[in-house]
Formats: C-alpha cells, sequence, structure tokens
C-alpha cells in the first residue's frame, strides 16, 4: 500500500514490493508479467490518497476441472498484447475436434483464450442417435408384418384360388383364410356366391346349347330324310315318263338332291360347329349332278379345284342352286365337254371366288336355246342372295361370283 507520494505505508508476505508499478497510479491498472508469472493489479483510492498493488502468482490460481465432463480443457492462457501467460496446457497431437473460445477482461486490458478438446460420441450420443432410427425401423417391420400377414396373404390365397378355379371346371371352393378382418372374409364368401351363380348359369346354358344342338341336328336330320324320300318319289315318277316330261322330273329331282346334299353336309358338321365344308359339299354335288345327269351327258366328267374353307347354311344353300343350274345347263348344251368347279382365295380373307366353266364348249352352243331368258332370270335371282355381281360369259360357259366364308 502506497500513500500520494508513492511512499510505501505497508506489505504483505511474499516478494517485496519497493514502488508503484503504474506510470499512472490515479487509474486501476492490470497486466501481465510474463517473465516472473504474476498478474499485477492497481488499484486507487477516489480522493487518490492511497494506492494499492498486489501481485498473484499464476502457480496460486487452481481450476475447477469438474466442469470439464464431456468437453476436456486442452488449454488455458491470459493474453495482454504480446505478453501471455499460459495457465493450462494439456499439449496434445491434431487439431482434429479443438474448440477455441476468445472472452475479454477487465474492460479489454486482457483476453483469457481457452481450448477445449471435443470428446468423441459415446454410446449413450449413439444411442440417443439411432433410438429414432430403430423405432422407425421396428415400427416398419411391425406395420410390414400386419399387413402382410393379415390383409396380403389372405388376398394372395383368394387370388390362387380364383386363378386355379378359372370360372369354366368346376364350383368355386372357398379357401381357408387365417385372417380376423371379416371385410377379406366378405369379400371371399361373396365371390363364391356369385361363382356359383355363374357356374350354375353355366351349367343350364351349357345343357340348353346341348339341347338345342340335338333339336337342331333332329330337323336337319328329318328335313334330310323327307328330301330323300321326295327324292325317291320323284324317281319313282320319272321312271315311267318321257320327253319333256321326263326332263322335268330330272330338273326337279337335282334340286331336290342339292338341298338335300346341304343338309346332309350341315348334319355332318354341326357337332363341331365350323359349318358347311365347300369341298366335301361341292364332292357330292358334283357325284349327284353325274348320278342324275340325262341320258345325252351320261358320264360328263366334273372337275373339282376347291380350297379347303366352310361357309354358313345361307351359303351353302344358293350355292348348290347355282352349280345345279349352270352344270344342268351345260349337260344340255355342252353333253360331249366337261365341267370345271373351283373355288379360289381373294385379297379378303372373308370372301372367295366361286368360278363354274364349261370346257370345250362352242361358241354358238348358246344361241339356239329357248330357255335361255329363264335361265338368266334364275342365276341372277341366285346370286342376289349373295350380295355380289354375277359375272357371266353365256359364249365361253363361265360363270364367277364372290361368296362369304369363315375367315
Amino acid at each position: 500500500m502506497f500513500d500520494r507520494s508513492g511512499r510505501k505505508i505497508c506489505q504483505s508476505y511474499g516478494p517485496p514490493i519497493t514502488r508503484l508499478a503504474a506510470a499512472d497510479p490515479e487509474t486501476d491498472h492490470v497486466w501481465l508479467d510474463a517473465g516472473r508469472g504474476l498478474f499485477r493489479f492497481t488499484a486507487a483510492r477516489s480522493d487518490s490518497s492511497l494506492f494499492f498493488e498486489a501481485d498473484l502468482p499464476v502457480a496460486a490460481i487452481r481450476l475447477d476441472s469438474s466442469q470439464e465432463d464431456g468437453m476436456p480443457l486442452r488449454r488455458l492462457a491470459l493474453r495482454q498484447g504480446d505478453s501471455e501467460v499460459i495457465l493450462v496446457d494439456r499439449h496434445a497431437s491434431g487439431e482434429e475436434g479443438v474448440l477455441r473460445i476468445s472472452q475479454p477482461l477487465a474492460d479489454g486490458r486482457l483476453a483469457m483464450t481457452a481450448e477445449y478438446q471435443v470428446a468423441p460420441e459415446k454410446a449413450r450420443t449413439a444411442l440417443l442417435v439411432a433410438l429414432p432410427i430403430l423405432m422407425w425401423a421396428a415400427a416398419a417391420i411391425a406395420g410390414w408384418f400386419v399387413v402382410s400377414r393379415l390383409l396380403l396373404l389372405p388376398l394372395n390365397q383368394i387370388k390362387r384360388s380364383i386363378d386355379a378355379w378359372q370360372g369354366n371346371q368346376e364350383a368355386f371352393h372357398l379357401p381357408r383364410i387365417t385372417t380376423p378382418s371379416h371385410e377379406i372374409r366378405e369379400l371371399a364368401e361373396s365371390f363364391a356366391a356369385v361363382s356359383a351363380r355363374i357356374y350354375n348359369h353355366e351349367r343350364e346354358l351349357e345343357e340348353g346349347l346341348q339341347r338345342q344342338t340335338r333339336l337342331t341336328r333332329e330337323v336337319h336330320h328329318r328335313v334330310k330324310n323327307n328330301l330323300q324320300v321326295v327324292s325317291s318319289l320323284i324317281n319313282l315318277h320319272a321312271r315311267g315318263a318321257q320327253g319333256e316330261v321326263a326332263d322335268a322330273y330330272g330338273a326337279i329331282q337335282r334340286r331336290v338332291d342339292a338341298l338335300a346334299v346341304v343338309h346332309r353336309n350341315h348334319y355332318a358338321e354341326l357337332e363341331e360347329n365350323r359349318g358347311v365344308s365347300m369341298r366335301a359339299l361341292a364332292g357330292e354335288l358334283a357325284s349327284s349332278l353325274r348320278a342324275s345327269a340325262p341320258p345325252t351327258a351320261a358320264g360328263m366328267p366334273i372337275a373339282l379345284n376347291m380350297i379347303d374353307v366352310y361357309v354358313t347354311q345361307d351359303v351353302a344353300v344358293p350355292v348348290s342352286f347355282l352349280i345345279t343350274e349352270v352344270v344342268e345347263l351345260l349337260m344340255q348344251r355342252n353333253p360331249q365337254g366337261s365341267v370345271l368347279i373351283s373355288l379360289e382365295a381373294t385379297e379378303q380373307p372373308d370372301r372367295a371366288n366361286l368360278r363354274i366353266e364349261a370346257v370345250g364348249m362352242s361358241d354358238t352352243a348358246l344361241d339356239d336355246y329357248a330357255d335361255l331368258i329363264r335361265f338368266d332370270r334364275v342365276v341372277t335371282g341366285i346370286a342376289r342372295q349373295f350380295r355380289a355381281p354375277l359375272a357371266k360369259d353365256l359364249q365361253a360357259g363361265r360363270f364367277e361370283i364372290q361368296i362369304g366364308i369363315f375367315a
């Protein structure tokens, strides 16, 4: 302690202080004595009658290490200008994970700098970070298990049963569903009920179709038999006739035979429901025409060149009548020649070209034919049923038209 004149009044224990260190003792000072390792403080009374100066050794400063949990102090120092007093120096290699803090002291006269070593994440911190992820993963697994076992698995069981059923062989059998969901059970039961109704309805339709098929076959069979009876009666009456009467009976018989051929072929193909085979129809019709040919054309050759296609009965009937009319004309006007019946494919898959032509007929064979007008009217009427134009070349004896076929 010093008075106004700078004379020392008293001093505590320690190294002697002979004079004031401050150049301006009337103001408070604090500074570092790095060489001696001291803090030096100077203070004055308000009336400047007394001045106090104290030295604090750095070694006397004790640090509380209890506050270093989780972030240990690495270095602590006081700086004043270029002077520095190190309070703590726990040197560690590397600069990774170091936190530096600087704090001004004594109104900026000093600066305290501290360096902390940021400790690595511990198990507790890692657990706190991983716990939300683990909870999310557990919730996702539990949700997947619930959805898979209680929703997707029963639906897959129903789907496999539906795929195995296919709706056309037997009644649908409801699978054993292990789920507490009433909605899925009700869905499966509803589908089973609907499938049972569909199955029963299809069985009724199949039985009805079978009955209808049997009735249709019976109708065609009876029509065929009746036509054969009519043809036999005409043949019996024709045996005692001569001249034009015999020719008329023969013409009628050929037309009845043509219609019987159509019903016979349709009856044969009815089981598979493919229609009437044009190749089989033309072959049987040619045999029937040769058998019922007039004496002048007995044994007249009828050649066939037919693609293997099928037609409906509505097409087969006019085709038979058209072939019968044209072949009968050629038998009368060209008995020494032959006939070629051909059926060829066209660019349209549902159409075919039917052609009937004479072979070896003279250009004047039809010039003196008295019934040519009636014949033309008949074949034109038949052609209207095909909804296609009939191409005619009377001098060459060629008739051509397109007919509808099954594609």
